[in-house]
């Protein structure tokens, strides 16, 4: 069996891609659609009121900083 392999590009490279979008029907949906699409998701339902309550903002990661302290280049 053969595994799926990871491609890192960076985002110059990723804004040459195709966009293989189809936006037409992307917005063809109603309200009511998308909402129902997001509930029959079962690995990404929508978050409860109780879940938002608990959603906190993190502070912004300095990577240059985080990444002389941990010797990675």
């Amino acid at each position: 069996m053969n595994k799926p392999s990871i491609t890192r590009i960076n985002l110059k490279s990723a804004k040459k891609l195709e966009d293989l979008t189809d936006w037409e029907r992307i917005n063809s949906f109603s309200e009511s659609e998308i909402e129902a699409n997001a509930l029959s998701d079962p690995e990404n339902l929508p978050l409860s009121p109780d879940s938002l309550k608990k959603i906190r903002r993190k502070k912004k990661v300095d990577h240059e900083k985080t990444n002389k302290s941990t010797n990675l280049k």
